[in-house]
């Protein structure tokens, strides 16, 4: 590792949601470990979207960014040096740091906006952020599902984001048919956000600030969520405390991922569990699962993960 190179968060460029944020501060500690820089922690300044309830309280939530940032176990290797020069650089480009690192004394902080040129070619440069997780996985006789259902501001923006209730659902069936022939009991257990009544949002409204052009409405119906009725077990969790849902899902034996950074975020930091991928820009681990409308999961590696599963917690059953 080099002791006059170090990456940090350029937390001022986009005040977006919590997922994106977090994903690219994972992405940049990755970054400084496959590249042997230092890493100097930079905490989030200001999360944009706080949920739906805030949307519908045209509200942001009190100390939403400081309980994120209590979240992350992240340690500075080094303090910023006072005569440290720093650089802005949006993307991440390994070759600009590198020339940096080359017989030259001078102590450089890169302030990195967008880790994914390395981390969307490299996704398993992830893995090393797991051991920062707040999160510790519980002993549980049930084999959990957890499926993220990414909605919330969606009905309003980036529509195109959302996938249809029809790709989960067909999917989590043929998941706990494989685990019912093998006798494995489980919970599934819905994350999402959904209006919690009828509602109108305007161009001017917090935090949309002119993203939509027009008043828009948004009702409860809007999800169908009774749609996932037919699935077995299943408890949802609806406009549910951030946090507290990111944990689920990190903590799951299976997480059926949206395209969505928050998912991804939980994913990353789930050590253990299977993992659902719908493709999307960012690119998926290896040992992931991939799944779509279109392209039905292997049904071999999810046996064998499954299976891998069950023995883990066959021994847990015994411990």
């Amino acid at each position: 590792m080099t002791n006059t190179i170090a990456l940090t968060y350029a937390n001022d460029k986009v005040m977006d949601g919590a997922g994106a944020q977090l994903q690219r501060i994972y992405g940049i500690y990755a970054v400084s470990r496959f590249l042997g820089t230092l890493y100097i922690h930079t905490p989030v300044e200001k999360i944009g979207y706080h949920g739906l309830e805030a949307l519908e309280k045209n509200a942001p939530t009190d100390g939403f960014e400081s309980r994120f940032n209590q979240l992350l176990k992240m340690v500075s290797d080094v303090e910023l040096p006072e005569n440290a020069i720093i650089h802005e650089m949006d993307l991440v480009n390994a070759e600009v740091i590198k020339a940096k690192a080359e017989g030259n004394n001078e102590f450089h902080l890169f302030r990195i906006f967008l880790p994914y040129p390395i981390c969307d070619n490299n996704p398993i440069i992830y893995k090393c952020v797991r051991e920062l997780s707040p999160f510790i996985k519980k002993t549980n006789k049930l084999f959990r599902i957890a499926i993220h259902l990414r909605r919330g501001e969606l009905f309003l923006i980036e529509q195109h984001r959302m996938l249809p209730n029809s790709y989960y659902i067909s999917t989590v069936l043929r998941i706990i048919k494989i685990l019912s022939e093998l006798s494995i009991e489980f919970i599934c257990e819905l994350y999402t956000e959904a209006p919690s009544k009828n509602l109108v949002i305007s161009p001017g409204h917090y935090w949309i600030n002119d993203k939509i052009s027009q008043n828009t409405s948004l009702s409860p119906e809007m999800n169908s969520l009774d749609d996932f009725d037919v699935v077995p077990n299943l408890r949802k969790f609806v406009n549910g405390d951030p946090i507290e849902a990111l944990e689920a899902m990190a903590t799951a034996d299976l997480l059926m991922m949206s395209r969505s950074s928050f998912s991804y975020v939980a994913a990353i930091l789930n050590e253990e569990g299977i993992v659902i991928y719908h493709p999307f820009w960012h690119s998926p681990l290896p040992e992931w699962i991939v799944a779509s409308e279109n392209e039905t999961a292997d049904e071999t590696r999810l046996l064998n993960q499954i299976l891998s599963a069950k023995a883990r917690l066959d021994r847990q059953a015994f411990t």
